[in-house]
């Protein structure tokens, strides 16, 4: 088992995370990354409890939900 500590915007494929725009309740599984025009790194988000909720938010917009970050 490998122990890895997620700090600031350093996500990876499968991180459990909320959006700081959406609402509360909404949690997301990170599912894949690309770039827009300018150059941002953009999440590829699914719903945990919604499976048809596919969505694109920036990685600055994420919440880590594991505490302290470690996975």
């Amino acid at each position: 088992m490998v122990i890895r500590e997620v700090t600031g915007h350093r996500f990876n494929r499968g991180d459990l995370v909320k959006v700081a725009s959406l609402e509360d309740k909404l949690t997301f599984c990170i599912i894949g990354f690309r770039y827009n025009l300018q150059g941002d790194r953009i999440a590829i988000l699914k719903g945990l409890f919604n499976q048809d909720l596919i969505i694109e938010k920036p990685v600055t917009e994420l919440t880590n939900l594991l505490i302290r970050g470690i996975l």
